[in-house]
């Protein structure tokens, strides 16, 4: 290779490296030469709070009707929002909550959902959104986790009865006076507002409407100097399949960006996309543009001003085009940290603050992505990485097939085995060697049977192996090794 067509090859990744992958439009020329992405953008970052921005839009179209909740028959215009949120904001500092405090909001999608985001950003709380399914063991987790000094929730939700719960938790409530519980079990907890019907020991939705004085509307507007777009505005518990749930802290600066990108792109479409909760959330979105196989296979390209790379989850080295790996993302959208868990956050987030999202996926020269499965998942076999999403998709198309689970099993020659778990068609006669002679020569390596009758195959689409399956008419052809 002469040396003119190496400073060639050199020039045209410097020129990469310096100006990254255009997002205004979706990407039409194959510019990535590696699994490494950078959108760039000709519209910058916002930089403002979550107060600040509601008031451009108040300043902008006060009479413009912001939300409605057909349901509950509520319809607020901007400036009648804004009023809502600094009454409500008022009410909370009248309770003696301050900045950094924690208000658990724990319910449905309603307008006080909103309104409490609204206002506990503006008086520099943090809220932190509770689970609307959760039982007794999981809010209790949450909110002591976090230490929340109140909670909002409505009397009941569906089969659940949250002011009941909360009084399994504390019992103290019942002789509290409202607004100055104090628990045992969570220490920091002082107050639990209820939406709907007044409960004893707890404080109503009126009251803290109906809180803040001019003193309170004074010291929220003092506040405002003090409060940078930097700050926590927002916790969010993650699932916690893999231990504890981790409270994902998120900033102004996190949340006013990647919506305000997010519904650019979005227009009044729906779209694909990807993201984690750790990434507030979205960072790869598809365009109304893109064709029907960018639409169906892939969760579109990177968003307004961040970096993604796809690395080997072994060496940590970004890996070629097309080739699967560890999603790693970078930029405005990264979490602040998971809430009181500094060894958490640094096992997912690197010194140089890429976000390992335990996400597996591959990148094409567009900077499209494809998601491929989860780290977790992933087999090692015999020093090989094997992605089970790869051979389920494989499996997936064979006639008599339908459903296919892919798992590692131990093997003390190869470290791991792979191993198959299929359910057949409905009426469908098929065997282990019809199944092994379609994949020979389209996916990995034939190995020893292994035979079961029943499995159970979870909806979140774990296994549990060897677990009677609930359905007795469900067939399954189970296991072997490809």
């Amino acid at each position: 290779v002469s040396a003119c067509s190496r400073l060639k090859t050199v020039h045209r990744q410097l020129n990469f490296l310096l100006y990254g992958l255009h997002v205004d439009g979706p990407p039409i020329v194959p510019t990535l030469t590696t699994s490494y992405v950078h959108g760039t953008s000709s519209t910058s970052l916002l930089h403002m709070t979550v107060a600040e921005s509601l008031q451009r839009s108040v300043e902008r179209w006060p009479d413009r009707e912001a939300m409605a909740f057909l349901q509950d028959g509520v319809r607020k215009t901007f400036a009648q929002f804004q009023q809502d949120v600094d009454q409500a904001a008022a009410g909370l500092l009248a309770l003696g909550m301050k900045k950094g405090d924690r208000l658990g909001m724990w319910g449905p999608n309603t307008y006080e959902w909103v309104l409490f985001q609204f206002a506990t950003a503006k008086a520099g709380i943090i809220l932190v959104a509770v689970n609307p399914a959760y039982q007794v063991q999981e809010v209790e987790f949450a909110l002591r986790k976090v230490g929340c000094k109140a909670i909002v929730c409505p009397t009941q939700f569906k089969t659940l009865n949250y002011c009941n719960m909360l009084r399994k938790i504390c019992p103290e409530i019942e002789t509290c006076s409202p607004g100055d519980i104090k628990s045992s079990r969570l220490p920091d907890l002082r107050s639990v507002i209820v939406l709907d019907s007044r409960q004893p020991g707890m404080l109503h939705f009126d009251d803290v409407m109906q809180a803040g004085g001019s003193q309170h509307m004074q010291q929220l507007q003092d506040l405002q100097k003090k409060i940078s777009f930097d700050d926590p505005i927002n916790i969010q518990f993650t699932s916690g399949t893999t231990g504890a749930p981790k409270g994902a802290t998120l900033s102004h600066h996190n949340i006013i960006n990647n919506s305000y990108f997010i519904g650019r792109r979005l227009g009044y479409h729906w779209r694909i996309g990807y993201g984690t909760t750790e990434n507030s959330p979205v960072t790869f979105l598809a365009s109304p543009l893109d064709n029907v196989e960018r639409k169906t296979e892939t969760v579109g390209y990177i968003t307004d001003h961040l970096e993604a790379k796809i690395v080997d989850p072994t060496t940590g080295m970004v890996v070629p085009l097309g080739t699967s790996g560890e999603i790693m993302i970078r930029g405005y959208c990264v979490m602040l940290e998971y809430w009181d868990d500094k060894a958490k956050t640094d096992e997912c987030i690197t010194k140089d603050r890429w976000y390992k999202t335990g996400d597996i996926g591959r990148m094409d020269a567009y900077g499209y992505c494809r998601i491929d499965g989860r780290i977790k998942d992933l087999i090692i076999r015999g020093g090989e990485n094997v992605y089970p999403a790869e051979i389920e998709q494989f499996l997936h198309t064979h006639p008599k097939v339908k459903e296919a689970q892919v798992v590692g099993v131990k093997d003390e020659r190869m470290g791991e085995e792979i191993c198959a778990c299929i359910k057949l068609v409905d009426g469908a006669d098929c065997t282990a060697e019809e199944i092994k002679a379609y994949c020979k020569g389209q996916v990995g390596h034939s190995s020893r049977l292994i035979f079961h009758n029943e499995l159970e195959l979870l909806h979140h689409n774990e296994l549990c192996s060897f677990a009677p399956f609930r359905s007795p008419t469900s067939r399954f052809l189970v296991t072997y090794s490809l």
